[in-house]
């Protein structure tokens, strides 16, 4: 625990039934990792490889998978019932659920296909399993929904691909960003974006003004933001704030506001969602990232293969915005 990752041999693994071995090609690094590695965030059993997200070729295949072939270009993530070091993604070889992997479409690159895939469930597991937000119609034109959504945060990895899923589905979203990154975050489908640089005060008042919100959630979630975003619940007479992180100290949220924070791919798995992993990968992922409707963070690339792995580690836990870390742990 909160000890630097080193690299080590372990053996290839073979895929359960459900499962396949992908070659990883490119890990797709998340702010998650850095709380996991140096702050040991979560319980986990050590020795562990950690990494939820990443891209590759197929490698084999388990006997009841159908879908997908050896040589298949993909990207996958590790889901939340995924217990052991197989599904790490900080190795060369990792095993994926079918469930949970995505083929990757002739015109996008595995890398772009594997820096959203740690997201997603998270996002479809949040907004429409626990929430209850319609899903977004690729296919056909938005249907417009008479609901406001506040996503604080909308140029972290979360909050960037949050935005797309929200608008898409129908839904009027406001989101905040600093100056730099509010041309690229205006272009996701938010009808507002606030400039979170400001004073405290200010910010929270010109959320205010954007609101009533049916549904705050902060895709930052750290005492700073929370502080903020809860005080727009608790202006609009208090109620849950959506958080993609638990507290990390004792909570300082105003009385009339509860936050309400999971691991978001949970829902996935509760009875009537049992079809949101596949649309998700098999689905929205893909078409979204073929037709051009999905639109990724910029990469930004660490070189020095698996030994390098902590740098980048280092650099999400200086805070990294606007863009995705990428490493390809074969360089």
């Amino acid at each position: 625990a909160k000890a630097p990752l080193i690299v080590q041999d372990v053996g290839l693994y073979s895929p359960g039934p459900h499962e396949l071995v992908i070659k990883n090609e490119v890990i797709a690094f998340n702010p998650v990792e850095y709380k996991m590695a140096k702050l040991a965030l979560f319980p986990m059993q050590y020795p562990a490889i950690i990494g939820s997200s990443f891209g590759g070729t197929v490698h084999s295949v388990g006997s009841e998978v159908t879908i997908f072939k050896v040589g298949d270009k993909v990207a996958a993530a590790k889901g939340s019932k995924a217990v052991g070091n197989q599904y790490g993604s900080f190795q060369q070889y990792v095993v994926a659920d079918e469930m949970f992997t995505s083929k990757v479409p002739t015109n996008v690159d595995v890398e772009i296909s594997a820096s959203l895939t740690g997201n997603l469930p998270t996002i479809v597991g949040l907004f429409t399993g626990r929430a209850g937000l319609e899903k977004p119609n690729l296919e056909d034109a938005v249907v417009v929904r008479n609901k406001k959504v506040l996503i604080y945060g909308g140029s972290s990895s979360v909050g960037y691909l949050s935005v797309q899923y929200v608008s898409q589905a129908g839904y009027t979203v406001v989101t905040t960003s600093s100056p730099k990154n509010h041309e690229v975050v205006s272009k996701l489908g938010a009808a507002k974006v606030i400039d979170h640089t400001q004073a405290k005060e200010d910010l929270i008042k010109a959320l205010i003004n954007e609101g009533p919100f049916d549904l705050v959630v902060d895709t930052i979630a750290t005492a700073p933001s929370t502080a903020i975003s809860g005080a727009v619940v608790a202006a609009q007479g208090g109620g849950k704030l959506y958080a993609t992180l638990p507290p990390f100290g004792p909570e300082t949220l105003p009385t009339n506001v509860t936050r309400v924070y999971q691991p978001w791919s949970t829902p996935l798995f509760e009875p009537g969602n049992e079809d949101l992993p596949q649309w998700a990968f098999h689905e929205y992922l893909t078409s979204g990232l073929a037709s051009g409707k999905i639109v990724p963070l910029p990469i930004q690339k660490v070189d020095g293969g698996l030994k390098n792995v902590n740098v980048a580690l280092d650099l999400l836990e200086k805070g990294v915005s606007g863009v995705k870390l990428v490493l390809d742990p074969w360089a």
